[in-house]
């Protein structure tokens, strides 16, 4: 394809299927550079779609998966070990596998576990609500390129401090946010900045380029209902609030200029999708700005899943998720990637019950078998053992 027009390699790559367009990655270095272009990249997710992935919110061995929306394709897996989601952003997801930080990228197969840092162990951040207080988000470091960071923002009563995991190991910053503590929404991420919504409507922003913090002082809309979802819409954070009859979206004005910030509302549309005869429990669980999904759940605990889509103006039934795969479930939006990652490159270390987990969760979205997936990690993890006991051998040697 080297000699072809870019726009005719476009189309003929925005036919083929992520696992094939992940194969043909690493066969050729132009198409490795082709496929893994922000333009390209943007373009072929945006026709793709993005998939759900389900899991409950205190952490659960099964997971279930829409892939792209489509209600006829859900698959739940059981992982084994007891798994969370924290995060997805740009293709990666955040996990915690037996307590431990895993970043992983299910397409490429590529991924990294990270022990918890010294405070998170001692404030058991991961096993109660103050898992929220963890944020993950992935930078753009060239055209072909991209790089990830934890950040954990660490409540101390009447200050907020940081500290961050760029995929070597935690370092505690010196910026802090004081101010009385507060119970937060989970963080998104939006032009360089996690943002965590207080519930006093105050927002703390996190810059990942300067890595200081500064509180945004602005108040809910008065009109706020009951539920809500603060979400990442188009370069824009977003507050969407239901009824059940009208759902309201509001923009987040002035975030970077020296005005007062407040919340504007830019779209409102009709809640007409549920069945209040048989009605139990309704929320908005995710939105990117592309769709809206929400899940409902009978008085017999299946969960029904509805995605409105923007620009079609119009809902659509994504399927159901049986009862018995857990309640109080948490819903993220995943867009797969076969971007590069530094930090995900190298082979990587793990006990065998992690492989097991991830190598349920890679299969789930992949569709590939679980014990070839396993049996590769396993190769993987042996090879990276060999090589490391080879190394210290050497190093004992020289000394």
């Amino acid at each position: 394809m080297d000699g072809l027009p870019r726009d005719l390699v476009d189309k003929i790559l925005f036919r083929v299927d992520l696992r094939s367009l992940a194969m043909m990655r690493c066969t050729n270095r132009t198409l490795q550079t082709h496929i893994n272009d922000p333009y390209f990249e943007s373009e072929y997710s945006s026709r793709v779609g993005s998939d759900l992935l389900h899991i409950s919110t205190y952490g659960s061995s099964y997971v279930s998966y829409n892939p792209n929306g489509d209600s006829r394709s859900l698959k739940i897996k059981d992982t084994l070990r007891e798994s969370h989601i924290l995060g997805s952003c740009s293709g990666l997801l955040l996990l915690v596998i037996d307590n431990l930080l895993c970043v992983l990228n299910p397409l490429t197969k590529k991924f990294r576990f990270f022990t918890q840092s010294t405070l998170m162990r001692f404030n058991r951040v991961l096993s109660h609500e103050d898992k929220w207080h963890i944020g993950f988000a992935v930078d753009q470091v060239d055209r072909t390129t991209q790089s990830f960071k934890i950040v954990h923002m660490i409540n101390m009563e009447r200050t907020y401090k940081f500290e961050i995991n760029d995929g070597n190991s935690w370092r505690r910053l010196e910026t802090t946010l004081t101010c009385h503590s507060s119970l937060v929404k989970s963080p998104v991420y939006v032009n360089g900045s996690l943002h965590w919504l207080r519930n006093d409507g105050s927002i703390v922003a996190f810059s990942l380029e300067t890595e200081q913090a500064r509180l945004i002082p602005v108040k809910f809309p008065r009109e706020l209902s009951l539920k809500t979802l603060f979400a990442a819409g188009d370069n824009s954070i977003t507050l969407v609030s239901a009824t059940e009859e009208i759902i309201h979206f509001y923009a987040l004005t002035n975030i970077l200029s020296d005005r007062q910030p407040k919340w504007v509302l830019v779209k409102q549309i009709n809640n007409g999708v549920m069945d209040k005869k048989k009605l139990f429990y309704w929320n908005i669980v995710a939105y990117n700005g592309k769709c809206l999904v929400l899940s409902e759940c009978s008085r017999d605990y299946d969960r029904l899943v509805h995605v409105y889509h923007l620009s079609a103006n119009k809902w659509v039934a994504m399927g159901s998720v049986p009862g018995w795969c857990d309640a109080n479930q948490n819903l993220f939006q995943f867009t797969r990637s076969v971007s590069s990652v530094v930090g995900l490159d190298e082979i990587s270390s793990c006990g065998n019950r992690h492989i097991s987990s991830l190598s349920s969760i890679i299969a789930l979205i992949d569709g590939s078998s679980s014990e070839k997936v396993e049996n590769q990690l396993r190769k993987r993890s042996a090879e990276h053992n060999f090589l490391y006991e080879q190394s210290t051998k050497r190093r004992r040697r020289v000394v």
